[in-house]
């Protein structure tokens, strides 16, 4: 299973993490950051009176294989 993991940082300066299953690997590292930029200024996530995602701090695909032992 391939996910985005984005690393986000709080409007109060704390780290929050957003991961999205599976993703569209068809855009560059520019346009996955010009994305996830657009998500601070919605203020979608509100806890305490602090934006979870205010800045895209880093992001990256991470694929986990599963094998299934029985």
């Amino acid at each position: 299973m391939l996910k985005l993991v984005a690393n986000f940082k709080t409007s109060g300066g704390k780290k929050q993490t957003w991961s999205l299953p599976n993703p569209d690997t068809t855009n560059t590292p520019a346009e996955l950051k010009g994305l996830l930029d657009q998500i601070g200024p919605l203020e979608l996530f509100n806890k305490d009176g602090n934006n979870l995602y205010d800045t895209a701090e880093s992001a990256m695909f991470v694929e986990t294989n599963e094998t299934i032992l029985f």
